[in-house]
């Protein structure tokens, strides 16, 4: 009887017989444009900030950032889109963070461990920043 009441509230949706996921294609530009240079760099992600014994994203986390692009200028761009050239730290970064977007900008790694909502060592920037939002910006962007 357990069982069956159980079972009552839990369904199945029929995903079909050809089922693709949704793609998610992100905004490269955006990223080179903006999101390595107004959030990861200035926050040192990969090199880390004082007092965090350095080497952050560059030696000690599963996602490996390149140290290079906190120093290296950032591509030239206009409107958003680039047109100079991307700087080999940079396309490494964006490898890099690519498995940890997700969709959801709620749901993704790149967004929640930074402000604090998921384990990190420690809280980057505030759910309320302009950083927060570049990234949440940056995955719907990827999509539509």
């Amino acid at each position: 009887m357990l069982a069956l009441l159980g079972s009552v509230g839990c369904g199945t949706v029929d995903l079909g017989d050809n089922f693709v996921p949704p793609d998610l294609v992100l905004d490269e530009d955006f990223f080179y444009c903006r999101i390595q240079p107004e959030v990861i760099t200035p926050q040192t992600c990969a090199s880390g900030a004082a007092g965090d014994g350095n080497s952050c994203h560059a030696n000690r986390s599963a996602l490996r950032l390149n140290t290079g692009a906190e120093s290296v200028a950032p591509p030239a761009c206009e409107d958003g889109v680039v047109v100079g050239t991307v700087p080999a730290e940079y396309e490494a970064n964006l490898e890099a963070i690519r498995f940890t977007v997700q969709s959801d900008p709620l749901s993704s790694p790149v967004y929640r461990r930074p402000i604090g909502l998921d384990s990190h060592p420690r809280v980057i920037f505030d759910e309320a920043s302009p950083e927060a939002d570049l990234i949440v910006e940056w995955i719907l962007m990827g999509g539509m």
